[in-house]
């Protein structure tokens, strides 16, 4: 049985018929495990988190400030993260209020699985290229330095989307079950759980796990070497500043990599199985969190789009240095301006805070 007769692209091919080893006995469509608590949570967490990270979207759209790599990344892990979250917060919401199983709605279920599987996949890859980014961007002489060199950059999100279309479409979906108020590749229909493992799935969930890990490790120890060679308050708050957002970055996407894992192989508490869900949407929900709270030019802009010039001139908010002079900015002011004049050595404290890219740098 082979990972592409279980796949998207065959359903897709043989008119959206389900193989035969998502076939449903007639019994299982009796069994409903309704889990309104959670189900409200995670409907009403999803919709607030795809609602803060829309407009943090909208301004990386408008931005007039130069486009370097980490842009672009951003974007893409924006749209695999609304996906994601739509799939493992707002979908998820809604069955566990009904209280459904993967028997009571299999196509539907089974198609935004795929979706949700690829997005993670694809979004993953994309989390270690953000990694690799800011190792670079702190050190410009990583190893890894010269995938971000124009033409071949183009190759390295021709490669990520690519994945992207391979995870969602030629591998395992995982499908929900209300019972634990997760997704898992098994649909629990009484078959062998083992012919529904996705290898694929388990290799990405290492990878990125491992690889994520080693290069914030990196990151953040190549940061405070450098940082006992300056003593620029600037370059130590954004230190700081960038130790901490890997830190979070990284502990929910190898959470939820390494308890998926586990998952598909052994045994799972209850509780197990929900920090694992957990983890998954918060893998995708905190970076919107970031942006909003830790990167100043992102949401003053943000701000600058929620907020009529006419209340922030009433208020005295002014977000941009042209505000007070009546013209309005939709991109970002770069957190660098500010201490211009009174940093002499600016390239010390850029290197040492690896913001070279301005307001796309605080990832």
């Amino acid at each position: 049985m082979s990972d592409y007769q279980m796949s998207l692209f065959h359903v897709i091919t043989n008119w959206f018929t389900l193989y035969d080893a998502y076939s449903c006995p007639g019994n299982e469509t009796l069994k409903v495990f309704k889990r309104p608590l959670l189900g409200g949570y995670f409907l009403a967490s999803g919709v607030v988190l795809i609602t803060l990270y829309i407009p943090c979207f909208v301004v990386m759209l408008k931005s007039k400030s130069p486009r370097p790599p980490i842009f672009h990344i951003m974007m893409v892990l924006a749209v695999f993260d609304m996906i994601s979250l739509f799939v493992n917060s707002v979908t998820t919401g809604v069955f566990d209020l009904l209280g459904v199983t993967f028997c009571h709605f299999p196509l539907f279920i089974y198609i935004t699985g795929s979706i949700g599987t690829g997005s993670w996949m694809g979004g993953c890859a994309a989390c270690i290229l953000l990694a690799v980014d800011r190792c670079v961007e702190s050190n410009a002489k990583f190893c890894l330095a010269f995938l971000f060199h124009k033409w071949k950059f183009r190759i390295v999100m021709v490669i990520v989307l690519s994945y992207w279309a391979y995870s969602c479409l030629f591998t395992k979906p995982l499908l929900f079950t209300a019972e634990f108020s997760s997704w898992f590749f098994d649909p629990k229909i009484g078959n062998d759980p083992a012919i529904y493992h996705s290898v694929a799935h388990t290799m990405n969930n290492l990878v990125v796990s491992a690889t994520t890990t080693l290069l914030y490790i990196y990151l953040c120890v190549h940061l405070a070497v450098k940082n006992t060679y300056t003593s620029s308050m600037w370059a130590c708050r954004s230190k700081n500043q960038i130790i901490l957002q890997a830190v979070i970055l990284c502990s929910f996407h190898a959470a939820a990599a390494y308890i998926y894992v586990y998952m598909q192989f052994f045994y799972s508490p209850p509780a197990l199985i929900l920090l694992g869900q957990l983890s998954w949407q918060w893998s995708n929900g905190c970076f919107c969190v970031v942006y909003l709270t830790l990167n100043r030019t992102i949401r003053n802009s943000v701000l600058q789009i929620l907020l009529s010039k006419k209340f922030r001139e009433t208020h005295g908010l002014y977000l941009a240095p042209d505000e007070k002079t009546g013209t309005f900015a939709c991109s970002f002011v770069d957190l660098q301006d500010e201490v211009v004049d009174s940093e002499r050595n600016i390239r010390n404290a850029v290197a040492v805070s690896g913001c070279s890219n301005g307001p796309w740098s605080t990832l």
